[in-house]
């Protein structure tokens, strides 16, 4: 059985050979443990870890914006290495006119503010064009290269995540309670986008469209759920539609931290059929499988608040065979850190994560 084949087998909610498995971490801890384990690069890693699913992101240029960028973001953050509009204060500024900083180690970045913090004139702003996305041409020579081997997940931004971050938090939970048609505005410019680069993925030959961008925090909702429903869920709707007229086919995947329990019945009424990360902190993933896992496959699971980061290699097994008992009875179950794995986790227990899979099958022989 073919990776893509155990993938898309347990997304139809079938019991493959074994579960499948996805690799999620910061790329300068990916990096760092290629140097550990002596290995050549990236797809070396996964494939000594038996990862099932490779990202396909659509590249994007846009030369008006490139003009005016004045140099290249140092650190270790997940924008370091890119060309960006770079402040005298040390802040910098992307295509979206999103000004952001880096932390004192420069790992992480910190929102500053937008186009629209202090100005609601949308059209004042110059949005970037879908001409600057890469073409389908190109993008399906990256699918194809990969022999249809994998399964291949293309990546989106969440519409309500980049209008947020333009508009600012505050301002846009505001605006989507006592301003809606403003909000649907700004979304609606922002889903436009992200809807055209989703087409050309899935016409590129993807298996499963993300969609990534929180909605929740630890134990509630970001977005009042009646909010949510009237602005942000028909955008979710028609973009799905998109696709799937595009290719009936085609895998809708949803990704938001946090407890998102009171709207996974909406997602899945949309046409979602992956939700991740089903943070263990968050909601119990057993009972995210016991009362939805028939309707929508679940990805993730893994704790990287605690086990991954604070357990032994040892308690890093336990949860991996627990899961796999919980909540991939049947399929509908992809196993990954509910998270980017982090520059706390130690190294062996990253190997003892995807090594413990294959020990789970070898012990029940």
């Amino acid at each position: 059985m073919t990776s893509r084949e155990r993938v898309l087998m347990a997304v139809a909610h079938q019991a493959p050979d074994r579960i499948p498995v996805d690799f999620w971490a910061r790329t300068d801890v990916t990096r760092r443990l290629i140097e550990h384990l002596g290995l050549d690069d990236e797809e070396a890693l996964y494939r000594r870890f038996d990862i099932d699913i490779r990202s396909i992101r659509a590249a994007e240029h846009h030369p008006r914006f490139e003009a005016r960028t004045t140099g290249v973001l140092g650190g270790d953050a997940e924008s370091s290495g890119g060309r960006f509009v770079i402040h005298d204060d040390g802040t910098y500024e992307n295509a979206w006119g999103v000004v952001k900083r880096l932390g004192k180690d420069e790992l992480y970045e910190e929102w500053v503010s937008g186009p629209f913090v202090d100005s609601p004139d949308l059209d004042a702003f110059d949005w970037p064009g879908i001409d600057g996305l890469e073409a389908v041409e190109s993008l399906r020579k990256r699918c194809d290269d990969y022999g249809g081997q994998f399964a291949l997940m293309g990546r989106l931004n969440l519409p309500f995540k980049i209008a947020w971050h333009m508009r600012g938090f505050e301002n846009f939970l505001c605006d989507m309670l006592v301003d809606p048609e403003f909000a649907k505005d700004l979304l609606g410019r922002v889903a436009a986008y992200e809807k055209e680069k989703g087409l050309r993925l899935v016409r590129a030959g993807v298996d499963i469209v993300g969609i990534y961008g929180d909605i929740a925090m630890q134990d509630r909702m970001l977005v009042h759920p009646a909010a949510w429903r009237a602005i942000e869920k028909p955008v979710l709707a028609d973009m799905i539609a998109a696709f799937k007229a595009e290719n009936p086919e085609i895998v809708p995947f949803y990704h938001s931290d946090g407890n998102i329990m009171e709207v996974i019945p909406d997602l899945i009424e949309i046409g979602f059929e992956i939700l991740n990360p089903i943070q263990p902190e968050c909601m119990d993933p057993a009972e995210v499988k016991r009362r939805f896992g028939d309707r929508i496959a679940i990805h993730g699971t893994i704790s990287l608040q605690e086990t991954m980061p604070k357990g032994t290699v040892e308690d890093v097994r336990r949860e991996v065979w627990d899961r796999i008992e919980t909540c991939g009875k049947g399929g509908g179950f992809i196993l990954c850190p509910s998270n980017v794995l982090q520059n706390d986790t130690p190294f062996e227990n990253i190997v003892a994560l995807y090594d413990s899979v294959g020990e789970y099958y070898e012990q029940k022989r």
